[in-house]
């Protein structure tokens, strides 16, 4: 079934935003946005009532894309290691595929116009991620890293690692097993 022409124009305005955010950052206008996505200025804010909505949903739409790659066959039952894994290919996948939205939604999320519910509604997208990171915090006999730590960690080195994907793309599964070697060596390491 296909999708009314309202939300085909939705959509276009948000691939529109996505690329021209990528290319120009956020203070680009809403006229180029409109233009690339052939829809009219005017017709833009029947869609979006202003640029701070706009950019909300994005960053919505961008972590649901990634949630989709990360989370499909997400395996519930595996160790903490095989699901980090999981996690982990996944998310530097996604990221090495969609280099154009990887990097709009690094921007959008770190826009100061994005809510407080519009992060918390992203957060619940990654739920099963958050219980493996609980997972694998009782499972230590150790002193936790702050999980704010653990995170941060996860997505360095899967920046790092996407960036010599992009540069070496035929060493890809060699960049993204070394880069998973080195975040389970530093989440496991004694302090």
């Amino acid at each position: 079934m296909a999708r009314p022409l309202s939300e085909n124009r939705r959509a276009a305005l948000l691939d529109a935003a996505m690329r021209v955010f990528a290319e120009s950052g956020l203070g680009a206008p809403t006229s180029l946005i409109s233009s690339k996505a052939r829809v009219s200025e005017g017709s833009f804010f029947t869609y979006f009532k202003t640029k701070d909505e706009l950019i909300n949903d994005l960053y919505i739409d961008l972590r649901l894309q990634l949630a989709d790659a990360v989370m499909s066959g997400f395996p519930r039952r595996a160790s903490v290691r095989g699901r980090l894994e999981h996690v982990w290919s996944r998310y530097v996948t996604w990221g090495a595929d969609n280099p154009v939205a990887r990097k709009a939604l690094r921007l959008v999320s770190m826009s100061h116009v994005i809510t407080a519910a519009t992060r918390v509604e992203a957060a619940h997208l990654f739920a099963e991620v958050e219980r493996l990171q609980l997972d694998a915090l009782q499972k230590k006999k150790r002193e936790p890293l702050p999980p704010q730590m653990a995170s941060r960690a996860l997505k360095a080195l899967a920046e790092m690692t996407m960036d010599l994907i992009a540069r070496e793309p035929g060493k890809a599964a060699q960049f993204r097993t070394a880069g998973f070697q080195m975040l389970w060596a530093a989440l496991n390491s004694k302090p």
